[in-house]
């Protein structure tokens, strides 16, 4: 990882630095065992999640005819696909910020869509049966969402470091700097004015003296 402090100027813009790195994630380990849930949840998609209809069935709206799907199971598809196989490869490729809080966002409204699914079916009237893939890809999302939330929440050792530089660096403050040179500027003009009217005063002082010797 390059510290973005090294190349800084001596008076670094802390707080644009420590904005800019907030924007990336170092997720360490974490990747693999993200990028293994998602390989394990594109498996899933191949397997029942309700009677004989599979995931990537109810993804594009092509279940088999007498399968009844409940809404919420089609919203736990349909979301936990942007959680795991869009956001979560998104992240774990690219290291932004902004994938991971989306597929912390969708992953987290899934187990909600989940729950109502799997409770759908078992008080509905429906022969069907949840099926092994709708369970291995609630698993894959229920490990993900922990780390989706480390990934977006937590800061890393170079962040909290910029973080402590900018905290010392007190005297780095755009309006505090604005505000004394605005200062500067008044006491430089305050200064320059009284230079002015004692120079008026002299020379006038000079053409009376002059006017009298005449």
């Amino acid at each position: 990882m390059i510290n973005m402090l090294d190349d800084a100027t001596p008076n670094p813009d802390l707080a644009s630095l420590e904005k800019q790195r907030a924007g990336t994630v170092d997720l360490g380990a974490r990747r693999w065992v993200l990028a293994a849930a998602a390989a394990v949840y594109a498996a899933s998609l191949f397997l029942p999640f309700a009677g004989d209809a599979a995931g990537w069935q109810m993804l594009t709206f092509t279940e088999p005819d007498g399968v009844d799907v409940a809404i919420g199971e089609r919203v736990f598809a349909l979301l936990s696909f942007l959680c795991l196989a869009v956001f979560t490869l998104l992240l774990v490729i690219m290291r932004r910020t902004t994938f991971a809080l989306f597929a912390w966002m969708a992953g987290c409204v899934s187990l909600v869509a989940a729950l109502l699914g799997l409770w759908l079916r078992q008080t509905g009237n429906t022969a069907d049966s949840t099926g092994a893939g709708m369970y291995l890809a609630i698993a894959c999302v229920i490990v993900a969402v922990p780390l989706l939330t480390a990934a977006w929440m937590r800061r890393d050792p170079e962040q909290q470091k910029m973080e402590a530089l900018r905290r010392e660096h007190t005297d780095f403050n755009p309006v505090a700097d604005a505000q004394a040179d605005a200062g500067r500027q008044s006491v430089r003009r305050a200064e320059n004015a009284g230079t002015l009217i004692d120079d008026r005063r002299a020379r006038a002082a000079q053409r009376h003296r002059r006017d009298e010797g005449r």
